[in-house]
Formats: C-alpha cells, sequence, structure tokens
C-alpha cells in the first residue's frame, strides 16, 4: 500500500522523500489502513482528500489519483487513466469506491523535510550512475569471445543473476515496484502462491532465490575467467554445458510444480525456466557442433570451478541471512513506533510527568489559535541554538495544524546576559509588548519576531529591525521577566528547550518529531478530556 502512495508523489513531483513517508506510514499505529496513509501524508503537509464515490460519478472524476481495493486486508491501485481504472474495476480486488486525490502541497515543507526529499534525489541520481557503469562493466566480457557461443552464455547467466536479484527483493522486501511490475501486480501474477511454498528448501535456509543466485553469479564467474584467459576454455566448456544440459529437469520440475501444485504462474520462475531452456539449447548445440567436448575436460578446472560455486553459495546464503536479520530488526523497531505512536500510550506517559502551572500571564505570548485543544509551553534562551530549531520545528506544527495547536513561549535569562541592561530577554519582551502585543495580527508577528532573533541572536543586530524603548518606563517589561524567571525556577528548569504538553512535561523515550503524528490524536483525546469534565461539572 505504502510503496504505491510513494509513488504516486513522486509523479507528483511533491517534496516527500520516498522512505520517510513509508517509514512514517508503518510507524502508524493503524498501519496498515487507509487512514494510516491519510494522517501520514495530512503531517506532510500534502494536500489530500480520501472520498467514496458511486460507480456513475467515476467517470467525472480526474485523473490521476488512487483506488481503494479490499484485497489482502485492504490495498491502493494508482489509476492514471481510463485504461487503468477499466482493467482495475475488471480485476477480482474488492473495488470499494474509495479514492484517495492529492493536489499539491497545503504546507510548504520545512527545512529538514525539503533536506530529506534533496538528499534522496541526489542518492537516487548516483544510484542511477552506478547502475548504468556496472552495467558497462559487466557487459565488457562479451566484446573478449570471438564466438556468439560463449557471449550467448555469458549474457543469459546476466539475465538470470537479474532475475535471481528480484527473487532476493521479493525474499527481503525491497525494490517492491520493480518485482511487481515484473510480476504483472504480484499476487495477481501467482508469484506469491509459488515463492511462498518454495519448492526449494535446503537446510532450512537454502532456497529458490539462493540457489538461482548462486547458478548463475557462478556461471557469470567463470565466463568472466574465461573471456580473460581464453587458454583455459577447452578445458571449463564442457562443464558449463554439462550443467546448462541439467537444467532441463529442473525447468520441468518448475512448470510441473506450478501447474499442478501450486496451481499458479510466477513470471520470475518462468524467467528463470527460460533462461535454462536458452542455456541448454546452445549446450546441445555446442556438443552437436564438437565445440564443447568432454574429452578436453580439465579435472584441475572441475575442481576449482566446484570451489568457487561453494564459496559463491556459502557467500549467497550469509547475504541472504544478514538481510533477513537486518529486515527483522526494521521490522521490531517500526513494531516499537507503532506503539510508541498510539495515543494511549503516549497520553499514559505524559501524566506521569511533572505537571507546571498553566495558568497564563496577563501579558501571555501565545502563538496560534488560543482555543486550540493542544497547548505547548516551551520554555527558550534567547542564545540557544537546539531552541532555534526547535522553535521552527513547532511552527511548522503550527502550519500543519492552525485549528488543533497553540504555543506558549517562557524565557530564561541567558548566563550570556549576566550584568548586562537590559538583558536579550527583556528586549525580546520589551519589544513585543511595545510593538506586537494587542495588535490585529499579534500570532503571527510574535512567531516572526522570534524568527527573526534567532536568526541573528545578536542584540544589536536585533534592534536594527526591531526596536526597543528603554529611555522611557518600562516597567512591565521588567514584572514580565520577572514572572518568567520565577516561573522557570518554580517549575525546576534545569535546560533549554523544554516543553510542556497540555501542562505536563514532554515525556522521556520521545522525540518532538513524533508530535507530527500525535497531533490530530491528541487534539481528539484532549477535546473528550474537556467534554468530560464539563458534563461533570455540577448543574
Amino acid at each position: 500500500m505504502e510503496q504505491v502512495v510513494a509513488r504516486f508523489l513522486q509523479l507528483q513531483r511533491l517534496p516527500v522523500a520516498r522512505h520517510e513517508f513509508i517509514d512514517l506510514v508503518r510507524s502508524h499505529p493503524d498501519y496498515p489502513s487507509l487512514l494510516s496513509v491519510s494522517d501520514v501524508l495530512d503531517s506532510l503537509g500534502v494536500n489530500s482528500l480520501a472520498a467514496q464515490f458511486a460507480d456513475e460519478d467515476l467517470p467525472d472524476v480526474a485523473f490521476p489519483y488512487l483506488a481503494h481495493v479490499e484485497r489482502n486486508g485492504g490495498d491502493l491501485l494508482l489509476i492514471r487513466n481510463a485504461a487503468e481504472l477499466a482493467a482495475a474495476r475488471r480485476e477480482d480486488a474488492g473495488w470499494s469506491g474509495i479514492l484517495l486525490q492529492i493536489d499539491g502541497m497545503r504546507v510548504a515543507p520545512d527545512k529538514e523535510q525539503r533536506e530529506r526529499y534533496e538528499t534522496e534525489r541526489k542518492l537516487l541520481l548516483v544510484t542511477r550512475l552506478t547502475v548504468g557503469l556496472t552495467a558497462l562493466l559487466l557487459l565488457q566480457p562479451v566484446l573478449h569471445y570471438a564466438g556468439w557461443l560463449g557471449a550467448g552464455f555469458y549474457l543469459t547467466a546476466l539475465a538470470g543473476g537479474f532475475i535471481s536479484y528480484l527473487l532476493f527483493a521479493s525474499d527481503l522486501d525491497f525494490a517492491q515496484e520493480l518485482v511487481a511490475e515484473f510480476c504483472g501486480g504480484g499476487p495477481q501474477a501467482g508469484c506469491d502462491d509459488v515463492l511462498h511454498t518454495d519448492p526449494v528448501n535446503v537446510l532450512g535456509f537454502f532456497k529458490l532465490s539462493d540457489a538461482s543466485a548462486t547458478y548463475f553469479l557462478w556461471q557469470a564467474a567463470v565466463l568472466t575467467s574465461l573471456a580473460l584467459a581464453p587458454d583455459l576454455r577447452p578445458g571449463v566448456y564442457p562443464l558449463l554445458g554439462i550443467a546448462a544440459v541439467l537444467g532441463l529437469p529442473v525447468v520441468a520440475l518448475s512448470v510441473y510444480y506450478q501447474y499442478a501444485v501450486a496451481k499458479a504462474w510466477c513470471r520470475l520462475c518462468l524467467g528463470v525456466d527460460a533462461v535454462l531452456l536458452v542455456q541448454a539449447g546452445l549446450a546441445v548445440y555446442a556438443f552437436a557442433a564438437g565445440q564443447f567436448t568432454l574429452g578436453t575436460l580439465a579435472p584441475v578446472a572441475v575442481l576449482n570451478a566446484a570451489l568457487a560455486l561453494l564459496a559463491i553459495a556459502g557467500l549467497v546464503v550469509l547475504l541472504k541471512q544478514y538481510g533477513q536479520r537486518h529486515n527483522d530488526l526494521l521490522k521490531r523497531k517500526q513494531q516499537l513506533q507503532q506503539g510508541k505512536n498510539a495515543i494511549e500510550l503516549f497520553t499514559a506517559a505524559l501524566q506521569q510527568q511533572p505537571r507546571a502551572d498553566t495558568r497564563e500571564f496577563a501579558q501571555e505570548m501565545v502563538i496560534g489559535n488560543p482555543e486550540a485543544p493542544v497547548e505547548i509551553i516551551m520554555v527558550s534562551n534567547p542564545f540557544c541554538a537546539p531552541c532555534k530549531h526547535m522553535h521552527a520545528r513547532l511552527d511548522h506544527l503550527l502550519q500543519l495544524y492552525p485549528e488543533q495547536l497553540k504555543l506558549r513561549m517562557r524565557w530564561v535569562i541567558s548566563g550570556a546576559d549576566s550584568g548586562k541592561f537590559p538583558t536579550s530577554t527583556q528586549y525580546l519582551l520589551q519589544h513585543w509588548l511595545t510593538h506586537v502585543w494587542g495588535t490585529p495580527d499579534q500570532s503571527q508577528r510574535t512567531s516572526d519576531m522570534i524568527h527573526a532573533w534567532y536568526a541573528v541572536m545578536n542584540p544589536e543586530r536585533f534592534g536594527a529591525t526591531h526596536p526597543a524603548d528603554f529611555s522611557g518606563d518600562h516597567a512591565l517589561s521588567t514584572q514580565l521577566v520577572t514572572q518568567h524567571n520565577l516561573w522557570s525556577r518554580q517549575q525546576h528548569i534545569k535546560r533549554t528547550p523544554t516543553l510542556f504538553i497540555n501542562g505536563y512535561q514532554f515525556p522521556p523515550g520521545y522525540k518532538p518529531t513524533d508530535l507530527q503524528l500525535l497531533i490530530p490524536s491528541l487534539a481528539d483525546y484532549f477535546s473528550a478530556e474537556v467534554a468530560t469534565d464539563e458534563l461533570l461539572q455540577p448543574a
């Protein structure tokens, strides 16, 4: 499901990193579901809409979009045109009529999201260049073969190696789009039905993908050696020919298994069968034409080839086992994050933390909707670099959830201001009181002021654009500084930034970035809590 949506975001050229989106969906407490996809899109600032459409309304819906089907517990299909819509309706996939439309970004990505997206684009370019250069290197041995027979064996070995890569990808859950495209959609083509039963299972861990990868990598390695050392060809060619002919029973067994046992056709398996058939044909021709002769078979070459086969098999098995362990660790991490993102667990952890005095000051520095159900108090230091990054992150959350979140600021006096008047904290508050507080756009101007301060973190440079007059009465800012300082001492603030959510200190074991998914659920939770309290109030 998440792979299809990630592909759709790429087609729309939206600034969302593929891996970031997939990781967030898989860590959602309701994964796998359409709700998990919709929530993550919302948390990333993507403008999306999920709605159910009657059949007669489908022609009026603009392409492209994602269609929800009920197969495999719920899946999404990318519909780009009328032909794909017709094909999707013909499939027995459980059409639900729910469509997910995506139309640009409702909120511009923050700096970190943009950087992750740009890094992924650069890595994709590097990957494509690497694949291209590797392909050129792998094709070089063909130039060393004067005849077509050796080149034919080598090219088919490369083709078999590519299919083995797809088999590995299917087992280890990577490059799934490529696998699905090759299989004609994966489950529909029968790949899963055959591969999950896996007719090849030696010692409990050597499976079809391992056998295929071992054989074709061994072939490619031997043929590369022969391309560079042509004198060895007469002694090794017969061995390759024998191995190719022995592939015929394997093909017969594979076809029988798919037809009679699994009762499904796997394109990956059929691809391996096709390569083995071509190689068997080449071998039969070579033996019949006298180009391969058993009399030239060299025992030393056979021994070396056998040792190479065992070594490659060992490397393939180790690589596969390492990949599976890595996948297991990722799944456990995602399951742990799913649990952490459950609102019940987060609120339980939150309400075990120290509770702050949440009474507002007469002059309260508030950003966002004053009536929002989720309230964050941020304790900040004017010269604190992490505070700068935290404010930017919270400001992005305010843009994502303008009706559900508000931010209140508390300032401490920095040690860098010791013995100075005014301190940077008082300067900020004096400017805010005389130029921002009480204005119609107070919330936005407060946010802009804090951004401007953290852009320079220098009183002289900040004062050049944000004046504060201390020649007259500044008793109110002095009083407000005292209130902020006293409040911070009463709450035992030891470091900045410190966050409080609806009065409770932000719980350990969580990161502020986790709030990106949690805010909507927190808003529902605290709204319900307020409603319950109101019902319990005496009439």
